[in-house]
């Protein structure tokens, strides 16, 4: 599959359509399994799948509305600017997820950066693609309610985000930041049985407000007990359900 190119926001290159397996995992993503089929059906006869390598840009942040996404194989860091106008990571997105849409529906810039960390497959429904659908008359006006539901599934895990960062206790605060990054936070079906983690531990410091020596700390010690293993600027949750547990745990004395 070739590479693609980022053009004005959007993707260009060979277009490459979903087989069946494909298919199947897109309809079993939370976003699209939560829609008629009918809609479905739409959302996949018109889009396509694209490949980028790792480093690759899909879109940065002030690039005008294009295309949404959802990513097939593979996982992309969503970077967004801090105070010192600088992109720092906020996020991974992983197999199942879907984004794009709130500049496809607003036309205004994006507002986040988005980079290939591995290499990615992902399915692509372009700008006109969307207009297409949400005018459709035999989607019963109702199309335009699916693309902002995904909106709103995704400010969930920005308010997730918050609400971890206002847990006490910085081991449990850590973990739920990893079970995040990991996708173990969203309740979704579609988790990886021991996700990686492209990010340095500086990032994860910064993800979870605090200094990279309680960081390191609390890595080595969960690498110890077999928990998650340590590579260059790479973790791997090996055991997610023992975090889950604990951080469960946590918001349940807490609550």
């Amino acid at each position: 599959m070739n590479i693609q190119s980022r053009t004005n926001g959007t993707v260009s290159g060979k277009h490459l359509m979903a087989n069946g397996s494909e298919n199947q995992f897109l309809r079993g993503t939370d976003w699209l399994n939560s829609t008629p089929t009918s809609f479905q059906d739409a959302v996949l006869a018109r889009g396509y799948l694209a490949s980028f390598a790792p480093g690759k840009v899909v879109y940065d942040i002030g690039d005008p509305p294009g295309s949404m996404m959802g990513v097939v194989s593979g996982h992309v860091a969503v970077s967004t600017v801090t105070r010192d106008g600088l992109p720092r990571l906020s996020h991974i997105l992983r197999p199942g997820d879907w984004f794009g849409a709130a500049a496809v529906l607003t036309r205004e810039p994006r507002r986040i950066r988005v980079l290939a960390q591995v290499p990615l497959q992902m399915f692509v429904l372009p700008l006109r693609e969307v207009d297409a659908i949400i005018n459709d008359p035999s989607m019963r006006s109702d199309a335009w309610r699916h693309f902002a539901r995904l909106i709103v599934s995704n400010q969930d895990v920005a308010v997730g985000a918050a609400r971890d960062l206002l847990i006490r206790n910085s081991d449990v605060r850590c973990f739920a930041v990893l079970l995040r990054l990991g996708g173990y936070r969203r309740g979704k079906g579609l988790v990886e049985s021991e996700p990686e983690l492209d990010l340095a531990q500086e990032e994860l410091a910064h993800l979870a407000n605090l200094s990279r020596n309680a960081v390191g700390t609390i890595l080595r010690e969960l690498e110890r007990t077999h928990v998650i293993e340590i590579a260059y600027k790479r973790l791997k949750l090996l055991k997610p359900a023992v975090l889950v547990r604990q951080v469960n745990e946590y918001e349940q004395d807490h609550h």
